[in-house]
């Protein structure tokens, strides 16, 4: 069935069931992302992020995962809008996103539950920052995607 098919099915069953709440959840697209995360200015660490809807619909989940970083150190990072190219705000609030401490191997995860959902008409990006004092330099970043 269509994407645009489909909404539309969702939007007259839950305006049957009269709920203008589940109206409006059902009506939106709901788009997950990815990104590949590349070393800036000469630094070979990379990775993935990984971006879906929560499964109530009102919010994100994010994972991110590092390789290839300097061990030891302790990496925040967040979603912004806009792109690597050109910088935008921090999404839902910098407090959500637990910094990603990185292993003697040099690799590390991340997990956070953004209190928002991502619109499908806007563009992001997720910066990892070399350190909570040194948060104007970034030590990897890549675009968001939709699947």
């Amino acid at each position: 069935m269509p994407r645009r098919t489909t909404f539309r099915w969702m939007a007259l069953s839950a305006a049957l069931v009269g709920n203008s709440a589940v109206l409006f959840a059902l009506a939106r697209p709901i788009t997950d992302y990815v990104a590949t995360l590349a070393g800036q200015e000469g630094r070979k660490v990379h990775g993935t992020a990984t971006v879906t809807p929560t499964k109530d619909g009102t919010g994100t989940e994010v994972a991110v995962t590092l390789t290839d970083d300097t061990p030891g150190a302790t990496r925040p990072w967040h979603i912004h809008s806009g792109s690597c190219v050109k910088s935008g705000g921090v999404v839902g609030g910098g407090r959500v996103y637990t910094p990603i401490a990185i292993n003697d191997k040099g690799q590390g995860a991340g997990k956070a539950t953004v209190p928002v959902v991502l619109a499908d008409t806007a563009t992001y990006y997720v910066n990892i920052h070399d350190a909570a004092a040194a948060m104007g330099i970034v030590v990897a970043c890549g675009d968001l995607t939709q699947k």
